[in-house]
């Protein structure tokens, strides 16, 4: 949960993806041209924290602030 990168989860199937925002600073590469092989698989891809889905209601909502974490998460994720 931190680190020179924004998260993205994809809709169609909830894998998550990486964007490492260096090589957009760095190299110039675009948001759009690194987002483009995730949205080819997903269709549409949600920004984390900004785009939350409530697993219940299907609400989609924004994290104001920081989100504790208790203890270590694994998770596979794809870095574009």
């Amino acid at each position: 949960m931190g680190g020179d990168f924004s998260t993205y989860v994809g809709v169609a199937t909830g894998a998550i993806y990486r964007l490492d925002l260096g090589k957009i600073h760095y190299l110039r590469l675009s948001k759009a041209s690194l987002l483009s092989p995730a949205e080819k698989i997903e269709g549409t891809l949600r920004c984390i924290p900004a785009e939350i889905v409530c697993k219940i209601c299907g609400t989609v909502f924004s994290a104001a602030g920081p989100i504790p974490i208790c203890g270590e998460e694994y998770i596979d994720a794809y870095e574009l």
